[in-house]
């Protein structure tokens, strides 16, 4: 039959009252009637009558897992970026080895032990959604409103 998933949950669950107080027989009919309508199998008709009346169960979100690096390590990852001049992450990922105890030597870092030590761990691939945010900052603020022409490149003498 030609009814859409909306409508057969709608017949089943009007149905389902029916089919609850009904003897065997008067069953029997009521599920013929089900898969007349939907087309579905008769045990699934069955099925679908009997849960068409349950309570719906509240969705539960799942929790997610607790983030490696919490947001306090964020002014310190910056900090190293912005002191080797906002290097690729690669580098970045493997310079923080000796960069964080350099800088938290001559306290220019302030971080506990513990955060050095993620700070050294960090990927590159960590490193890059971390700073995406600056990066565009620093796009944005080193943006030239102007054009660039082609008059230097045919002023470039060619010599042979």
């Amino acid at each position: 039959m030609g009814l859409n998933m909306k409508a057969r949950k709608a017949v089943t669950k009007q149905l389902a009252t029916r089919y609850r107080a009904a003897n065997r027989k008067a069953k029997g009919n009521i599920l013929d009637e089900v898969v007349a309508l939907t087309g579905w199998h008769r045990d699934y008709a069955r099925a679908a009558l009997r849960q068409a009346l349950l309570p719906a169960r509240p969705h539960k979100a799942p929790a997610g897992r607790k983030p490696t690096y919490p947001a306090d390590l964020q002014p310190g990852l910056i900090l190293c970026w912005a002191v080797l001049r906002a290097p690729a992450s690669k580098l970045l990922a493997a310079s923080m080895h000796y960069l964080v105890p350099m800088l938290r030597t001559e306290k220019a870092l302030d971080v506990t032990d513990p955060q050095a030590a993620l700070l050294m761990r960090m990927s590159a691939s960590t490193i890059d959604r971390r700073l995406a945010s600056e990066r565009a900052k620093m796009r944005l603020r080193g943006r030239s409103h102007t054009k660039p022409g082609s008059l230097l490149k045919s002023q470039i003498p060619i010599r042979t």
